[in-house]
Formats: structure tokens, C-alpha cells, sequence
């Protein structure tokens, strides 16, 4: 069976390779990139199960690159990771679900492998 692969969206170091680190123990194959424009190319190159972002980055937040991922592919699955964004809005315009930094690492791994689990009992 192919592993799940996760594109994970964050400018801060230090918290993309924890997220990295985390979800390759689910085992996940895990790519990152530091922000949305980055993402919106890998994503275009690439397919994935889920995408996990940040909503505070730089050049693009984590609503935007919602609504871009959003337009070009509406059902793969977001999660947001954020501190203080605007839970509602970013729901509204397409993430699946928020977790507020600080994460809890299980409770991450928990929601990231409930959407991947669903993905795969869902029809295509």
C-alpha cells in the first residue's frame, strides 16, 4: 500500500520540521515548503492527501492559499495550523478543520490520520 503523502505549509522552521517529524511517525510521506506560493507550485507538480498550513506566512496567508488550492483542486484535504487566524472564514472558504497553536503533537496526529482515513474510505 502507497504511503499517504502530506504537503506541510510553515514558515517557521523550527515548527515545519516538528511537523515533519511528527507525521513521518504516522508514517506519512512528508514533503514541506516555507510558504504559499511555494506550495501552490508543489502542489500543481504534485498530488496529495492532505495539505496541513499556517495561516500567519509572508507573501501568502493560509486563507488565500485556500482559496487557490481551492480553485484548481476543491476536494483535496486543508488543515490549518494557526495561533490566532479566523477559524470561521478559513472553514468557510474550504479548510476541513483548525488546530490552534500550541498543538497538541497526538491530538495533531490524531486529526491528520481521521482525514486520511476518511479520504480513503470515501468513493473517488
Amino acid at each position: 500500500m502507497e504511503k499517504k503523502r502530506i504537503l506541510i505549509v510553515e514558515d517557521e522552521e523550527l515548527t515545519r520540521n516538528l511537523l515533519v517529524e511528527v507525521l513521518k511517525l504516522c508514517d506519512y510521506k512528508i514533503e514541506s515548503v516555507e510558504n504559499g506560493v511555494e506550495a501552490i507550485k508543489r502542489n500543481a507538480a504534485s498530488s496529495y492527501d492532505l495539505i496541513i498550513t499556517d495561516y500567519k506566512m509572508p507573501e501568502m496567508n493560509g486563507l488565500e492559499l485556500i482559496r487557490r488550492i481551492r480553485m484548481k483542486n476543491p476536494s483535496i484535504p486543508i488543515l490549518v495550523v494557526t495561533g490566532d487566524g479566523p477559524e470561521g472564514e478559513l472553514l468557510k472558504s474550504g479548510a476541513l478543520a483548525c488546530i490552534k497553536k500550541p498543538f497538541n503533537i497526538s491530538e495533531l496526529q490524531r486529526i491528520a490520520r481521521a482525514i486520511l482515513d476518511e479520504r480513503q474510505s470515501s468513493p473517488a
